[in-house]
This record gives structure tokens, C-alpha cells and sequence, in this order.
């Protein structure tokens, strides 16, 4: 036999052997990759887990491979029905501080309201907080008021197809102790995107047109901003978070420049973090802050933060 063809019939089988050794192994990394555990509660609450056989799946029967039983087939009559996502949520929280000595009196107050619709095209959800703080001390009669001051946050938007949308927004600010623009609304419509579109997270950035309208305080008729209805433009990101059952996370960041003495910004920053301690969606503390800047009123600056005790709804 020719030495060179022996060398060359050899080195081919090892080739085919590697190849083959290669496909095998590429092979079962996709069926590894494409593997997904999943745990399924029957309807008498067990729970079993296993790998699943989406091969084998269809409406009416559920195959997975166990670690223990191996190959399971289980009906779908016999699975515990997955709870349907509610259409309409919402939510209440308050929070009440005092203190009392001889004759000095102090009281705080705040709240926050949720409510929200959502289905497969179309969010509605409105957000309205409060704040109020009263104190009276051994010398005054009548007492004063420290802080009277809240929001309301109304906003839809109308999904088109995949990530895009449309937006309408109302957001109306009082704070009665402004000397300047104690009243601000802003009315916007526009268009947002999905940047983050998952079961639990969801990130949306949104821009448009807007108008900006200052009123109220006792400084506002001489200033020659307040009073006023100016054209603007907005932008808005937010986050919203739900990893568990136990914790749950909303961030929005407005921006609205109104085109008055060049261009007068204001943003207003909110947060809400929510701890369910049971883990049921019901009873929760949560801690609410709220950072805002208006060039348009006096005071520019209204920052605050509350922790809160509430409820679920519906």
C-alpha cells in the first residue's frame, strides 16, 4: 500500500470522525439551549418540574421530561388554570404625622392615588397625590399652613402595532403657597416607544407637542409670565418594574420646555417603590418622592418624600 494514500485515508476518518464529533456536539447545545424548565401546578396544587417537550405540546396536553419520573403527559383539564391579567388595577396609600408639646402642634399628611386600565392597545391610568402640613405654636392663635400641595397625572395611549404608540397627557400641579404660578397645567399628545416591553419590565420614552398654562399666586399679577397660556414642547421616559410578588418599582421623568423668555424649562421627577412584606398584592409600604423645577414659578425648586402604608384596590 502506498504510504502517502495510507496517511491521506487516515487523516480523511479523522476528519469525518472530529466533523461528526463536532455536529453531535453542536447538536446537542441547541437542544440543551432550546431546553426551558418550567414548573406546572395541577389542579389540586401540586407542583411538578421538569424540562418541557414543545415537540409534543399542543392545547389540550402538557409533555415534559422529569428528572425523576422521566417522560410525563399531563392534560390540560388537569393543570391549574392561569389566573387572567386584570384589565383595571389601582391602588391607595397614606401616611399621617403629628407630635404635640405644651402648646406647639404639627401635623402632616399625604396620599397617593393609582388607578389604571390596560389591555392588549390601549393604558389609561390616572395618578393623583396630596400633601398637607399644618403646625401651630404656643404664640399664634390660628396656626399656618406649611404645605398644600399636589397632583394629577392623566395620561392614554393607543398602541399601534409592536412597540409604537400614540399619547394624550394632562398634568395639572398646585402648590398654594406659591407667590408665582401656583397653578400649572400641561396638555401634550404625541408619540412613545417600548424601549423594554417584558412580563416585568417595561421602559417607555414618549415626545410631542405641548401646552403650558401658569396661573394663580399672589405675586402673579405683576409678573408677566403668569396668567399665561405658551406653547411648549414635552418629553417623558418611565420605568416600571415588577420582578416578584414582593417588590415592585415605578420611576417617570417629565420634561417640558415652554417657549417664554427664550425657552423656560421645567421637569418633574417621580418614584414609587413598593414592598408587599406578604407577598400577596395586597397590604404594602411604599416610599413616594417627587423632585420638581419650574423657571415659571416662584418658588422654582418643590421637592418631597413621604413613606406611605396602603392597599390594592382591585
Amino acid at each position: 500500500m502506498n504510504p502517502q494514500k495510507f496517511i491521506f485515508k487516515k487523516k480523511t476518518s479523522i476528519s469525518i470522525v472530529l466533523s461528526a464529533s463536532t455536529l453531535l456536539l453542536l447538536g446537542s447545545s441547541i437542544r440543551t439551549s432550546k431546553a426551558e424548565t418550567v414548573t406546572l401546578t395541577l389542579s389540586n396544587g401540586d407542583k411538578i418540574h421538569g424540562t418541557l417537550v414543545k415537540s409534543e405540546n399542543n392545547g389540550e396536553l402538557t409533555v415534559i421530561d422529569h428528572p425523576s419520573l422521566g417522560r410525563l403527559e399531563i392534560q390540560e383539564k388537569d393543570l391549574k388554570p392561569k389566573p387572567k391579567k386584570k384589565l383595571w388595577t389601582g391602588s391607595f396609600s397614606a401616611g399621617i404625622t403629628g407630635s404635640n408639646t405644651d402648646q406647639d402642634l404639627d401635623f402632616d399628611s399625604t396620599s397617593l392615588l393609582r388607578i389604571q386600565y390596560k389591555d392588549e392597545k390601549n393604558l389609561l391610568s390616572l395618578r393623583a397625590n396630596t400633601e398637607y402640613d399644618f403646625s401651630r405654636s404656643v404664640d399664634e392663635e390660628k396656626g399656618s399652613t406649611d404645605t398644600n400641595q399636589g397632583q394629577i397625572d392623566l395620561r392614554f395611549s393607543h398602541t399601534f402595532s409592536g412597540r409604537l404608540s400614540a399619547y394624550a397627557s394632562n398634568i395639572y400641579e398646585y402648590d398654594t403657597l406659591n407667590l408665582i404660578g401656583s397653578n400649572n397645567l400641561i396638555n401634550s399628545i404625541g408619540l412613545g416607544y417600548d424601549l423594554v416591553k417584558t412580563d416585568t419590565t417595561t421602559v417607555n420614552i414618549s415626545a410631542g407637542p405641548s401646552v403650558q398654562s401658569i396661573w394663580g399666586g399672589q405675586g402673579c399679577n405683576d409678573d408677566q409670565y403668569c396668567g399665561n397660556t405658551y406653547a411648549a414642547s414635552s418629553a417623558r421616559i418611565s420605568l416600571d418594574w415588577i420582578p416578584n410578588d414582593f417588590f415592585n418599582l415605578s420611576l417617570s421623568n417629565q420634561f417640558t420646555g415652554a417657549f417664554a423668555a427664550g425657552l423656560s424649562p421645567s421637569n418633574n421627577f417621580s418614584g414609587t417603590i413598593k414592598i408587599y412584606p406578604l407577598g400577596d398584592k395586597k397590604l404594602f409600604t411604599s416610599l413616594n418622592g417627587q423632585l420638581i423645577y419650574n423657571a415659571l414659578t416662584s418658588p422654582q425648586v418643590n421637592n418631597s418624600f413621604s413613606l406611605q402604608l396602603g392597599t390594592d384596590l382591585f
